[in-house]
């Protein structure tokens, strides 16, 4: 998803709130966003910022609950920029629609920041369960969470070489390596090609319009399995 910076001005908006950091956006330009963790981008703009060492951290909540209200406020305001990227809807369909995989996210997010922007397009009903920045700070860990609690809803504990993890950061690629996971890089987000390719993913794909290359990827054939099951 492309919410138009609507996690970013969230954030802004709550250390504006909590810390009266009218001039934020300064420090926030020199922090990396994508592929990190809440918690990490916390820490990152808290330092950018000038504050002292663990000041941000006594004050999670109230930062927490200040980003969360902000994120609901720039997400109802209307923003052209903000989409659903190329290919994600279709694809999230077919798996859906399989009964042989289990569709879970994995996110940097804490869980109600992640809900909130995946009710904004409707996609909340794809991910009934998954890892967030809420259960750990650490996006490995992040994932080994994540399969942990789609095995234990399937009844069965997926082997690692049948999990894939699709992400469009060379961090999403690092999570999967880190448990033994598939690793499907997509480039249309932020992350630049050539940094996903260095990061030698299993597949990398410029977007997710191909389905059927995308299915292959991840070992799917076009019809349905008659055994096993998947976890994504």
């Amino acid at each position: 998803m492309d919410t138009g910076g609507a996690g970013r001005l969230g954030l802004e908006a709550s250390f504006r709130s909590v810390f009266g950091l009218e001039d934020v956006s300064g420090a926030t330009s020199r922090v990396r966003f994508d592929g990190k963790t809440d918690p990490a981008i916390i820490a990152d703009i808290a330092e950018a910022a000038g504050l002292a060492k663990g000041e941000a951290e006594s004050r999670y909540v109230e930062l927490q609950e200040a980003y969360l209200e902000a994120l609901r406020a720039q997400l109802a305001l209307p923003n052209p920029r903000r989409r659903v990227l190329p290919g994600v809807r279709t694809l999230l369909e077919l798996l859906g629609a399989r009964p042989d995989v289990s569709m879970g996210l994995v996110t940097g997010n804490i869980e109600e920041g992640a809900r909130v922007k995946l009710d904004a397009f409707g996609l909340n009903r794809y991910f009934v369960d998954g890892g967030f920045a809420s259960d750990h700070p650490e996006r490995g860990e992040i994932a080994r969470i994540a399969h942990q609690k789609l095995s234990r809803r399937a009844g069965i504990r997926f082997p690692a070489d049948r999990v894939m993890v699709i992400g469009d950061t060379e961090l999403d690629v690092a999570c999967a390596r880190a448990n033994g996971f598939r690793a499907i890089a997509v480039a249309s987000g932020g992350c630049p090609h050539d940094r996903l390719l260095a990061s030698a993913p299993d597949a990398l794909f410029p977007d997710l319009l191909d389905a059927p290359a995308v299915l292959s990827a991840m070992g799917l054939a076009a019809e349905i399995r008659k055994s096993g099951q998947s976890a994504f």
